[in-house]
């Protein structure tokens, strides 16, 4: 301590007697602010600043110390107060000692001036820091009070043996439980944490100090889902009440599900009618044979008849998607795009475009093959479809690799492209990027539906009059399907 610097407040009538007290601190190695005062009012001026330490005499002309030390506590009740006095008998002394006074030291004993000093400068310290931190932790008790009762969502705090120890507003309402709760272990609180991977995730975050995300049932009607927190004096759980949208979420799955079935219902009872009307179209064209303008006029219906007769099965292989299983097995990737390329043959356009297979083979896919087979064939169907008219060598060249378990297929054509502001829609149902096509909205809708169903993405880099490149990632489903 002696490298420190001491701002002591000395009430002594005696200059000599001051000196004598400056002396002995200096002498010790400190670095001293000292003031010297003898009167009442300097003392309750002086008292404005701040000091380490009073020392006075017992008795002054125009005060004592017994008042210098009820003032003193008056402004500053931690302030160490020592009387340093030739005059001041023991009785006094224990008097002043009981009156608040931190120590007396007789002016013939000054050797116990430093230790007292050094100790009632410690001491004074080490009250106000407590003080301070009582403070600040109170504070900060406040808030997380305020803050934890201000949330919408259910806020519980648990001790490291998982016993509550803070149960918000939220809480009580969702759970029809009190404060009463408090001490007591979460697991008799809300008996959903018994279950064995609640409870597990519980040690997890105290152990690791890592925040999880978790879901519970309360009862038989209720939902909550939110997360679990570390924290210095346990855990924290944040959870909130999602019985709502769950049951809208499952009301939604049940809709989606009747709308998928009634499509399937229409497209399916629409094929005999659509078949009867093409047999119809057939004799037709076979009884009017000589007459050109009824000829074309069934020529036209052939064609409307065929392209409703394509939407139906497109919607028939999107139920199908949806709904079917999925039964993976091993095939050749090389082999399939090859059985693909031979079943386009005879489609429009198939003969205007170069179809080139680069890296494709010895590429093993465990996967639903019927599945990938239709998104092949409709990233294929299309890229034949939208070539470019006006270019010379149109092509469409397919390249494959794989990493580890995840095979990547690569789709290039140097056809029309897709203008970036309709790129973020292609994958949506019956939507169509080129406003001349006859098709019906459907391809890419099924290719993002089946890649969906086998955990497979597909991601689109197109440019307006240059082509596009549909990439596939796709992964083997033996860690899924076993």
């Amino acid at each position: 301590m002696s490298e420190a610097l001491l701002k002591i407040l000395i009430i002594e009538d005696s200059v000599d007697d001051y000196d004598l007290l400056v002396m002995q601190i200096r002498r010790a190695g400190y670095k001293l602010n000292s003031k010297r005062i003898e009167s009442r009012e300097e003392l309750i001026n002086s008292l404005e600043d701040l000091w380490d330490l009073v020392i006075s005499d017992n008795s002054l002309p125009q005060f004592n110390a017994q008042e210098a030390l009820k003032i003193t506590r008056s402004k500053n009740f931690f302030l160490p107060f020592i009387i340093v006095s030739g005059t001041i008998g023991e009785e006094a002394a224990v008097s002043a000692m009981r009156a608040g006074a931190n120590d007396y030291i007789f002016k013939g004993n000054l050797n116990r001036l430093l230790p007292a000093i050094e100790r009632e400068v410690r001491e004074s310290d080490n009250k106000i820091k407590k003080i301070k931190i009582e403070k600040k932790l109170e504070q900060s008790e406040k808030m997380y009070r305020f803050l934890s009762g201000s949330i919408q969502d259910v806020f519980i705090a648990l001790d490291a043996d998982f016993n509550v120890t803070f149960w918000n507003e939220h809480a009580q309402n969702e759970f029809a439980i009190g404060n009463e709760v408090i001490k007591t272990p979460i697991f008799k609180v809300l008996p959903a944490f018994e279950n064995k991977k609640l409870k597990s995730l519980l040690g997890q975050v105290l152990h690791e100090r890592k925040s999880q995300h978790f879901e519970f049932q309360h009862g038989t009607h209720k939902y909550f889902e939110g997360s679990i927190y570390p924290t210095e004096e346990g855990i924290t759980i944040i959870a909130k009440n999602v019985t709502e949208q769950r049951q809208v979420k499952e009301n939604l799955i049940k809709i989606n599900n009747e709308l998928e079935t009634l499509m399937y219902r229409i497209s399916h009872d629409l094929k005999g009618p659509v078949a009867s009307i093409k047999g119809l179209i057939n004799i037709g064209m076979k009884d009017f044979n000589e007459n050109k303008e009824v000829q074309l006029l069934l020529k036209m219906f052939d064609n409307s008849t065929l392209m409703l007769n394509n939407t139906l099965n497109e919607l028939l292989n999107i139920t199908r998607i949806k709904q079917g299983q999925i039964k993976p097995d091993p095939f050749d990737l090389s082999l399939l795009l090859n059985d693909v390329i031979n079943s386009l043959k005879f489609s429009d356009g198939f003969d205007d475009v170069e179809i080139k297979l680069e890296e494709c083979e010895d590429i093993e896919i465990l996967s639903d093959k019927r599945l990938f087979r239709s998104v092949i064939q409709n990233l294929l169907e299309n890229a034949i479809k939208y070539r470019s008219k006006d270019k010379s060598r149109k092509f469409i060249r397919i390249y494959a690799s794989k990493e580890k378990n995840i095979s990547t297929l690569c789709i290039e054509d140097n056809g029309q492209g897709i203008p970036l502001k309709l790129q973020k829609n292609i994958f949506e149902m019956f939507y169509r990027a080129n406003e001349s096509s006859q098709g019906s909205g459907l391809g890419l809708y099924i290719v993002k539906s089946a890649l969906d169903k086998l955990n497979g993405i597909v991601n689109l880099n197109s440019k307006e009059g240059c082509g596009s490149t549909f990439i596939i990632k796709i992964p083997d489903l033996n860690d899924l399907w076993g």
